[in-house]
């Protein structure tokens, strides 16, 4: 079994940033601290070693879902995100027809895939992202809050509806989140199902009140999808689910933070809002192309359509925007994602977790991934 020793790299922890050797094997880390049986040796004098990070929110290919087309893309995304220092992923579906959101996770897991734990598809064995499950960005949501999301796919849970059952029973230990939007009819009911199949409830593409956000909360919906994006926006006399969000520190909130989605100004009220491990940050990414970290794709309408960051930028732009330390910001992407899931081996460095390892310098650009005994040059700023 192959064992790399990095030595004299900055290891980041979740609370605390610690200078040591780091041992990897294709199995998992090893060790924190010195070590002689070891295979290859690696400088990190300098540099950052980093946890694989986890994007809760990917849409990559499957922002244009096509069933035929899951094996193809989903091989092609986990070895993209991997050089991008993404270790663990839930695709995310837009609001899409229920007939053909059933055929793609139909098509997923006859691939193999499965959502506890550590999910791989049947493919070569080579490093790539983890597919951790999916991500049901709709279709039970607003259409007055619609977004990106494509109006004529967007309906209402209807509990009798046969179509819906089926949507769920193809879903079965496959779907990990799904977004919805609390105003809208049958969504109590869907509430009620989402938690008896241990999928997190997440609120979104809302135009929700403070109150009713409030009440869903208490009922187990403590997850917010892109504050601010696809909801309605904060009014003294009439506060919204933002606010809600803002203030009420039962919330997980998602955060897009590539400047554009968000003002620097709302990124840092976000973090002071947030209690610590509260904060998530996400990509929202959409295609497959190399992102560009520039402004995101948008609709004729004007409205943005998904983004063209990476991870570890918005890691950085959080570190730029609000002060955050760096094992905040990084644990934003990794480990407190990771708790989310309840996957707490996921997205931290301690012995016997994952092994993805990210060598960063000092300004935490990527310079290389080490993942499952392997050593990949990492996609990032030259």
């Amino acid at each position: 079994m192959k064992k790399i020793l990095i030595k004299n790299g900055m290891v980041v922890l979740p609370e605390k940033i610690e200078k040591s050797d780091l041992l990897i094997s294709a199995e998992k880390i090893e060790r924190i601290g010195t070590a002689e049986d070891y295979d290859h040796l690696i400088d990190g004098s300098g540099l950052y070693l980093l946890p694989g990070l986890i994007d809760l929110h990917y849409h990559g290919l499957f922002m244009f879902p096509v069933p035929e087309k899951m094996e193809q893309g989903l091989r092609r995304m986990r070895k993209l995100l991997l050089r991008r220092g993404v270790s663990g992923f839930l695709a995310t579906f837009p609001a899409t027809p229920i007939p053909r959101l059933i055929e793609c996770l139909i098509a997923l897991k006859e691939l193999g895939a499965e959502s506890r734990g550590c999910a791989e598809v049947r493919a070569p064995k080579e490093p790539g992202a983890k597919l951790l499950g999916v991500h049901l960005e709709g279709p039970f949501l607003n259409k007055d809050a619609k977004g990106a999301q494509p109006e004529n796919a967007i309906v209402d849970y209807d509990p009798d509806s046969a179509l819906t059952q089926k949507l769920f029973e193809a879903g079965e230990g496959l779907v990990r989140m799904m977004t919805f939007a609390p105003e809208r009819k049958g969504a109590r009911e869907l509430l009620h199902l989402l938690k008896r199949k241990n999928i997190i409830p997440a609120l979104g593409h809302s135009v929700a009140s403070f109150e009713l956000a409030e009440e869903f909360c208490g009922m187990g919906a403590n997850y917010l999808t892109h504050l601010f994006s696809g909801m309605r926006g904060i009014h003294h006399r009439d506060p919204s689910l933002v606010l809600a969000g803002l203030v009420d520190d039962r919330f997980y909130r998602e955060a897009i933070v590539d400047g554009y989605h968000l003002h620097p100004a709302t990124v840092k009220l976000i973090w002071r809002c947030a209690p610590r491990g509260r904060l998530i940050l996400i990509t929202d990414f959409v295609g497959d192309e190399e992102p560009l970290d520039r402004e995101p794709p948008r609709l004729a309408s004007g409205n943005l359509a998904g983004s063209r960051l990476r991870l570890i930028r918005a890691v950085r732009n959080l570190i730029k925007f609000t002060g955050a330390s760096i094992p905040d910001a990084v644990a934003g992407a990794s480990h407190w994602p990771g708790s989310v899931l309840g996957l707490d081996g996921l997205g931290v460095i301690q012995p016997g977790s994952e092994p993805v390892v990210l060598l960063a310098d000092e300004n935490l650009r990527l310079k290389q991934v080490i993942a499952q005994g392997e050593i990949i040059d990492a996609t990032d700023d030259p």
